[in-house]
């Protein structure tokens, strides 16, 4: 690789998928000067927030990992001066490492400018060189090179043909659509919703997955913080299947399991 100026290469692991709301957990960077030499730096940062399970299921850093570590304040000065006149790299930065980074330095102060850099995203790479498109799973799942078509019936069943393709190529995927869903966002039988925001407790009972409630029954909440919920059930943050959850909890109809 020819590099004219420091190529930073970023990890970034922290406490939900929506750049603006998440916060940093983790964060690795392998920075590369152009004479070949490399440094590697890695800290956990205390988020100032609970860690939703659905996150520490990806990264496996839990509230207990982060419980005496520095919030991001005390690495953002130094973390800026490091990446001083580099070119960023990373998996899928463009769409949320980086956006998060930026947020996350927007709201300690610190100045982050990202005119000038090059950004390179390994994902969008991967994506050129194997593209992720219908024709590509069409031919890797049902087989064939496959025409672009406006006949609709026949591009429903091309469809359902790759997801059937889909299930006989690996036993990692449930067969139930239910299942399936969950499957893809990463998420157990445990998850209520399919955010996995309320899950089932042991003992059966709805309970909080996410903020300072997190851990708590749902019918705990009604009783002590149903502002909360009153929040929760009107903000646009969330999917209509949560924020009905929280509504019906508020009117006294909690999640019951089948």
């Amino acid at each position: 690789m020819e590099l004219s100026s420091p190529l930073a290469v970023l990890d970034i692991q922290s406490t939900g998928l929506k750049p603006d709301i998440a916060r940093i957990v983790r964060l690795s960077v392998l920075r590369v000067d152009p004479d070949g030499s490399e440094n590697v730096k890695s800290v956990i940062v205390n988020p100032g927030m609970s860690i939703p399970a659905s996150a520490t299921q990806v990264h496996g850093i839990s509230d207990s990992t982060v419980v005496d570590k520095p919030v991001f304040r005390a690495y953002a000065r130094g973390l800026a001066n490091h990446l001083e006149g580099c070119d960023l790299a990373g998996f899928g930065i463009e769409r949320f490492g980086l956006p998060l980074l930026q947020a996350e330095f927007k709201r300690n102060g610190v100045d982050f400018i990202v005119t000038g850099r090059s950004v390179v995203d390994t994902m969008t790479v991967f994506h050129r060189l194997e593209p992720r498109d219908f024709s590509s799973a069409y031919s890797r799942f049902v087989g064939g090179i496959y025409s672009d078509s406006d006949d609709g019936p026949k591009r429903v069943r091309d469809i359902f043909e790759i997801l059937k393709g889909e299930l006989q190529a690996s036993s990692e995927v449930p067969l139930k659509p239910n299942e399936i869903a969950k499957w893809t966002k990463g998420l157990d039988d445990s998850a209520i919703d399919s955010e996995g925001k309320f899950i089932w407790s042991e003992n059966g009972d709805a309970q909080v997955n996410f903020g300072k409630h997190r851990g708590e029954r749902l019918a705990d909440v009604v009783t002590a913080d149903v502002d909360y919920l009153n929040w929760l059930s009107g903000s646009e943050d969330f999917s209509d299947e949560v924020r009905n959850i929280a509504g019906s909890a508020i009117a006294g109809r909690l999640p019951e399991r089948s």
